[in-house]
């Protein structure tokens, strides 16, 4: 039987490639194979061998609706499994209304997708994903709705269910709203889209899957509408609440967990990354396993639930796993520790066990490598758990305060090297009890030590009693224990009104919105004495005619790029200050410790502009006028610079924000205004690398040209070429490579000029022609500026056709080619690799053949004109047309007889190549050797 399974494994094996190779017809470089089912409907699928990686789709791809193939009209339903499988090259995609499905794997490692445009968002919603590698929107970080970038998405309300995967990846997302016609969001519906910020859910959503929300690592506004009937976001906690069960199901970076939740869901925090500090409430009796696994930059746990005392239960639920808490400050109310509470959590320095504790659970803090010092456990504390400090092989002593020893559930609760080299200290005269015991006397060293009984606290003061905070804003409020003596300094903080204004561990509040808290602190040392703060939060008032503006830009890795940011205002602005945060990858360039701030024309000279890093991580900048002068220009110019260097391993979308910008007027006068978000996309690949080579080299210098010319090179990697960010691809990004090849030093994003010059001219002059006559004509190039490179295209009438096209002496060195384009003009490309100068100032640069295949029926255009100078600006010049005569208007024929040649005289009979102004004789010599001679007035 096994030798059976075998044999048809391998025939199985065998058969793939021939299998995987099959499609029925291709169409304009696009695949298809005939749905077996249904012979009027196609499916798009791969040119070759996908498992051999022979896919070759690169590009922007745009997939028809329907197709017609030997006659017959197919409509395009499906995109199949692995049809676009390993195609790094395709940059954008379009899918019509009409595909039902996408097929397992269907853009899987499509790492260069960057844009998806879809023509109908109902249709999109219908679609089903075999799995999460077959939506597209996983690798693209801009969603188009037709030509319409897609950031906030509104649902369609003739959505009832938004399927699995249906926006898995979507980066390009930052709000999405959910009206009330959906009833269901189905598992991965909006995976992993890293830049959603808000999200709204609508009235009738009763059933929300676990991992419908998992990867939104930036979320900030999470709110249910209030006429839910299953969910709910009360008290303004940007979460989402089950509210029969009081359930926390899924929560945000900005989550404040309100005190009427009695549990958090499993993995409701689940790769939250963005989430610093968390307080879990004394309503709080349960905590879902692995409920903040990944929640990487959380930082501080306060934990005040007294109930919780088995929210965990094996290793594979630790709540806290895979997070870098530091502080965990647990409330005086905790009577226990949970089992597996902090394990692994490596980044824990040291804690302190209130003496309301009575039990710790098994491998509460076992792993914490790193706490260190002095371990104290309480007279209260009667039970530890197994192994509850294992591998804690920093704490260099334990003091355990009761003459009772605390029982054990195992006879393992240290690490053998603990017992071994930890001293154990216990009260006087207990020492014979704990070396007599079964557990305790595993500790090589015990001794006595005399307990002294805790100076209580007489009185607590703070430094503040009533502050006054705009949204956004901080205070650190600061608590004086009376005596000094006090044994236990350490007080718990704790807001009435978490919505208004929160408090952390050191007693930093954060306003959130308008109205009052009191903020109490408490002392922990059994004396239960408290003082209070009131804060008074108050919201400027947005002023939406006067803001600062930033644009979304576009960078390479390693870049140091200027970044301008713009003032709108309708009204004098006399001073601002802005908050700038910058993603890590990012950061504005110091030089002498100052960071690079520029002003812009803008500021006079009595203003000045200076930043700083505040507490929050961010940049405040501010600018005034010693002697209040308002700033110049006119609204939309650029009022200050930041220079910005991008990481060496940036890569993708990063978000810059300005925030807490208040603006003061020439009244004095001070305004909020708008916070402002831009985004900055940070390209991986290797600027002027056409071909992915990981160097820039000749061969992409010539497939660059390659592609001017519509010859499309492979590999070509468009974005990597387009070196001025145009969105084309021309003779000036040729040279832009060539010039990085020569040059490496050029900075990666130098912006160059667009100039337009209309003392240098492109042209030629009218000719004469008959039927069946060839005649050499030129292109002059009369210049003031120096230019090394130039293209044009070239289109000529009915009747007429050119070749033999040259370069004269003044750009012999240069390389030139031509092409014939897809709508039939002919391209002229020349470039130097070594970005040499076009000789002279006047006179023929090209030459070509016309001939004339018959009455000619128009004239010759020049368009698309572009030259570009020696250090790379690009010059546009306007098109021109070129008058062509049939040489019967000047020159009656001979009948029957056939022209062998013409010839132009001046009127001193000297030679020329074409008419000239004057007067021109014109002197035809026919195939039988008699002539004709006319006259030309020009």
């Amino acid at each position: 039987m096994k030798k059976y399974i075998t044999t048809v494994l391998l025939l199985w094996a065998l058969l793939q490639p021939m299998i995987a190779v099959a499609h029925d017809f291709a169409l304009n470089g696009i695949y298809y194979n005939i749905n077996q089912f249904n012979g009027n409907e196609v499916t798009v699928t791969y040119r070759g061998n996908y498992a051999e990686y022979d896919n070759w789709y690169s590009g922007n791809i745009s997939i028809p609706s329907t197709v017609t193939y030997s006659g017959k009209k197919y409509s395009v339903t499906e995109i199949g499994t692995f049809a676009f499988a390993h195609c790094n090259g395709v940059t954008s995609i379009s899918i019509p209304s009409t595909i039902k499905k996408m097929g397992d794997g269907a853009f899987w490692c499509c790492n260069g997708l960057t844009k998806v445009k879809i023509s109908d968002i109902t249709a999109w919603c219908n679609i089903t994903f075999v799995s999460s590698s077959s939506n597209p929107l996983r690798y693209a970080h801009h969603l188009y709705l037709n030509d319409s970038e897609v950031k906030n998405l509104t649902i369609p309300d003739a959505i009832y269910s938004i399927k699995e995967n249906a926006f898995y990846g979507c980066w390009g997302l930052t709000s999405i709203i959910i009206p009330s016609s959906v009833k269901s969001i189905n598992q991965w519906a909006f995976m992993e889209c890293a830049y959603l910020t808000y999200l709204y859910i609508g009235s009738s959503v009763t059933s929300i899957h676990d991992w419908a929300f998992n990867g939104c690592t930036s979320l900030d506004s999470l709110i249910v509408s209030n006429d839910n009937p299953v969910y709910d976001s009360r008290n303004n906690c940007n979460a989402i609440i089950e509210t029969s069960s009081n359930t926390l199901k899924k929560g945000c970076k900005s989550t404040i967990i309100p005190n009427s939740i009695s549990a958090i869901y499993a993995k409701a925090f689940s790769g939250c990354t963005g989430l610093t500090s968390i307080t879990i409430p004394n309503s709080i009796v349960s905590i879902g396993n692995n409920a903040f696994d990944g929640c990487i930059a959380l930082d501080t746990l306060n934990f005040n639930s007294a109930n919780c005392a088995d929210f965990a239960s094996t290793a594979d639920e630790r709540p806290f796993y895979n997070s870098n808490i530091s502080i965990i400050n647990i409330g005086d109310n905790v009577q226990s520790i949970p089992s597996y509470f902090a394990t692994g959590i490596s980044k824990l320095t040291n804690i302190i066990i209130p003496s309301s504790v009575v039990s710790i659970g098994k491998f509460a803090f076992s792993g914490c490598s790193n706490l260190n010092g002095s371990l104290i456990i309480p007279e209260s504390v009667n039970y530890i758990g197994e192994k509850a400090f294992y591998n804690c092989l920093k704490i260099d002593t334990i003091k355990c305060k009761s003459k009772t020893p605390p029982s054990w559930e195992q006879i393992v609760v240290f690490s053998p090297d603990t017992y071994n080299d930890v001293p154990l200290y216990v009260p006087l005269g207990s020492e014979i009890t704990y070396k007599e015991d079964q557990s305790w006397g595993q500790f090589v060293t015990i001794m006595g030590y005399e307990v002294k009984y805790d100076i209580l606290a007489e009185g607590i003061l703070l430094n503040q009693q009533q502050i006054y905070l705009d949204v956004g804003a901080t205070s650190q409020l600061i608590a004086t224990i009376i005596p000094d003596s006090t044994t236990n300094k350490v007080v718990n903080w704790k807001s009435n009104a978490l919505e208004v204004a929160s408090v952390n561990s050191t007693g930093l509040v954060v306003a959130h919105t308008a109205g009052t808290a009191t903020i109490s602190a408490t002392t922990t040392d059994g004396s239960n004495l408290g003082s209070s703060c009131t804060v008074i939060v108050t919201e400027h008032l947005i002023d939406n005619n006067n803001y600062l503006s930033l644009k979304d830009i576009q960078a390479f890795r390693g870049d140091t790029i200027v970044i301008p940011i713009t003032m709108i205002n309708s009204n004098s602005i006399i001073a601002f200050q802005t908050d700038i945060f910058l993603p890590e990858s990012l950061e504005i360039i110091q030089e002498d410790g100052e960071y690079q701030i520029s002003p812009s024309s803008r500021m006079t000279r009595t203003h000045s502009i200076m930043g700083e890093k505040i507490s929050n991580g961010a940049i405040r900048v501010i600018s005034y006028s010693s002697n209040y002068k308002p700033f110049t220009g006119n609204s939309g110019d650029d009022l200050f610079y930041i220079t910005v260097k991008v990481a060496d391993d940036a890569s993708g979308e990063y978000t810059i924000q300005l925030k807490n910008t208040l603006l003061t007027n020439t009244d004095f006068v001070e305004k909020a205004a708008p916070d402002v978000t831009a985004n900055m996309y940070v390209n991986a690949y290797l600027l002027g690398d056409v071909n992915g080579s990981g160097t820039v080299t000749v061969t992409d210098v010539v497939a660059t040209a390659l592609s001017v010319l519509e010859k499309d090179p492979h590999p070509f990697i468009f974005e990597a070429a387009d070196l001025n960010q145009d969105g084309i691809i021309t003779v000036t990004d040729v040279t832009r490579i060539a010039h990085l090849l020569l040059f490496p030093s050029l900075s990666k994003s130098s912006q160059f000029l667009v100039l337009r010059e209309n003392s240098d001219q492109l042209c030629g002059k009218e000719i004469n022609l008959s039927s069946g006559q060839i005649q050499t004509f030129c292109i002059t190039l009369n210049n003031y500026m120096d230019y090394s490179a130039f293209q044009f295209n070239l289109c000529l009438p009915e009747g007429l056709t050119a070749s033999n096209f040259q370069l004269t002496d003044r750009a012999s060195s240069h390389v030139f080619d031509v092409n014939t384009l897809q709508n039939g003009n002919i391209r002229a490309l020349c470039y130097s690799p070594t970005m040499t100068v076009i000789t002279g100032h006047e006179g023929a640069l090209v030459t070509f053949d016309v001939t004339a295949a018959g009455d000619v029926n128009g004239d010759i255009t020049i368009d698309g004109i572009e030259l570009v100078t020696a250090d790379c600006q690009s010059v546009k010049l306007d098109a021109f047309t070129i008058e062509v005569n049939n040489a019967s208007s000047v020159n009656e024929s001979i009948t029957g007889k056939a022209i062998a040649k013409v010839e132009y005289f001046n009127v001193a009979g000297q030679r020329m190549e074409e008419p000239s102004t004057g007067v021109t004789l014109i002197v035809t010599t026919y195939t039988d050797g008699s002539r004709t001679t006319s006259k030309v007035f020009n």
